[in-house]
């Protein structure tokens, strides 16, 4: 074994034949070595032992980037510091190159996890396959910093994204760094912990008694019959959208007269009481080729679920005339509206649209100032 030098470093001696590199092991540093390889470069490493008696290997550097003397003297301190069991810089290497990145973590680990346990898994692929599979998919989970949240979101804004939608993101990419963190993908903080949230501005949009009239009118003039009773089935129910896109005719009990929802927004069952209309609706569909599906509402394909409502809602607007900025959502608002206008508790439109919390139902409160008013006034006795 030679005495690693200068001059060794400069001048080293040939490769064998047939051999890609060659090792040279230092007479008087154990551990430390030189690597010669056909190409004339030179790289410096230092073996040593771990607190378990392992052999570790980590590379000190190319000569060029660090000269022989600052590698032999990086060579001592790093077994010195091992022995004392303070340092494990393999082992830091080790630690480093596991840690995922972030489209590895959301496509191997968190969309898999969430497809079988959030109705919300739609949006949260969406959101990484649209937007932050581009923005952070080559990133280590320990590289993204609370400044590239704060940046991504200043994105969304300026890319035209409602403060709710900018908040959905947020929501999510904080839901994914929980995890990470949870499993052990990676040590340190949350990115998106103390990520700003905007104050939303709830939209109040609810058809009139003649808009209503021109919806109903209007899907009669639409091809897609299933997108059509689906609509429709959503402004008789209050239901919301997904829960609509999901049914199938086994949670379709018409002796009841229950619709039933697996899973709901709240991640409880919950059952949808069936109206009149709401069961003409259902029998229309059954008749319109809804039986040949499990799906009450079937795609071309019968074997899937109808997926885009958006393109026959677009059409329905028009051909009745109505708001172009209104939303599907808004036929629930107008459901909910309507019960609330016509004298029903806020108790039992909330138990129709599923709401977990009274906070939900109370935005129409107003909506029923006459109740609201009569309530007040058993508050106070008489006066004579």
């Amino acid at each position: 074994m030679p005495t690693i030098t200068r001059g060794l470093a400069a001048n080293p001696p040939a490769i064998p034949a047939g051999k890609r590199k060659l090792r040279l092991f230092d007479d008087k540093l154990t551990g430390f070595v030189m690597e010669v390889w056909a190409s004339g470069a030179v790289t410096f490493y230092v073996r040593y032992r771990d607190q378990r008696s392992r052999q570790r290997e980590i590379r000190l550097g190319k000569l060029g980037d660090v000269t022989v003397d600052q590698a032999r003297k990086r060579a001592q301190e790093i077994r010195a510091e091992a022995s004392l069991g303070r340092i494990d810089p393999a082992a830091e290497r080790d630690r480093l190159r596991s840690i995922p990145t972030f489209s590895e973590f959301v496509e191997n680990r968190y969309l898999p996890d969430a497809k079988g346990r959030l109705r919300s898994y739609r949006d949260h692929e969406s959101f990484y396959r649209l937007r932050l599979k581009a923005q952070w998919g080559n990133k280590r989970l320990d590289e993204v910093r609370p400044a590239d949240v704060a940046e991504f979101q200043e994105k969304l804004r300026r890319q035209g994204l409602t403060d709710a939608s900018v908040n959905r993101y947020t929501a999510f990419i904080r839901r994914v760094f929980n995890l990470a963190l949870e499993w052990e993908a990676y040590e340190g903080k949350n990115p998106a912990q103390r990520a700003q949230m905007r104050r939303e501005q709830h939209r109040e949009r609810f058809l009139s008694e003649p808009e209503l009239r021109a919806f109903f009118r209007a899907l009669q003039l639409i091809p897609n019959r299933s997108a059509a009773h689906a609509l429709a089935l959503l402004a008789a129910t209050g239901a919301r959208r997904g829960e609509a896109q999901g049914a199938r005719w086994e949670h379709i009990d018409t002796n009841r007269r229950l619709w039933t929802v697996p899973l709901s927004k709240s991640g409880r069952t919950r059952h949808i009481p069936l109206s009149d209309a709401a069961l003409a609706i259902l029998e229309a569909q059954w008749d319109a080729g809804g039986k040949d599906s499990e799906w009450v509402f079937p795609s071309k394909d019968p074997a899937k679920p109808i997926v885009d409502l958006k393109k026959p809602w677009t059409r329905v607007k028009a051909l009745a005339s109505l708001d172009d900025e209104l939303r599907i959502h808004d036929l629930r608002h107008t459901f909910a509206s309507t019960l609330v206008g016509k004298g029903r508790s806020l108790h039992e439109v909330g138990t129709l649209l599923g709401h977990s919390q009274v906070s939900m139902t109370m935005r129409y409160a107003h909506l029923a100032p006459q109740r609201l008013i009569e309530a007040a006034n058993l508050a106070v006795p008489e006066l004579a």
